[in-house]
């Protein structure tokens, strides 16, 4: 039995994870030159996950791959495991230069979650709380040759 922790969401919803039908994941790059810059999009239903990477705007890599709802699950798993939610948001006060990560998740077209981290300076800013390098890192896992994506062919 999984204990779905409490949630601040976009919508009131007493098991939101069960009725999860979209997630989408980001993670913006530092500022640093085009050749080096990478963020993405990835997108992931019951059946596919879909990865957009791109340079400031400029698509490298749009790539769609089948997956089983096995693979979905474990995924809205990972998210109770690693105990993501919304939090009150905690402000930056001036540092630049980290990454951030967001995090969406939906029913249908009906945001439950959207919650986002910037990373800067050893420290967290944001409303998104838990572990989302483990969830971030189980969703990478399902991309065939992630890290070929990431590469731009100049």
């Amino acid at each position: 039995m999984i204990i779905i922790p409490p949630y601040e969401l976009c919508s009131k919803s007493k098991n939101p994870i069960h009725s999860l039908t979209k997630i989408i994941y980001y993670y913006y790059d530092s500022s640093v030159p085009p050749k080096y810059h990478r963020s993405y999009t990835i997108t992931i239903t019951s059946d596919s996950i879909r990865i957009i990477v791109d340079s400031y705007g400029d698509v490298i890599n749009d790539k769609e791959f089948e997956i089983d709802s096995n693979q979905f699950e474990l995924i809205k798993k990972s998210l109770v495991l690693n105990r993501i939610k919304k939090g009150k948001k905690i402000e930056s006060k001036g540092c630049t230069g980290g990454t951030s990560d967001k995090i969406e998740y939906y029913d249908n077209d009906k945001c439950l979650l959207s919650a986002s981290a910037y990373h800067c300076g050893n420290k967290d800013y944001g409303d998104l709380r838990g572990d989302i390098k483990n969830v971030a890192q189980d969703i990478r896992n399902l991309i065939p040759n992630f890290s070929e994506l990431l590469k731009r062919d100049d």
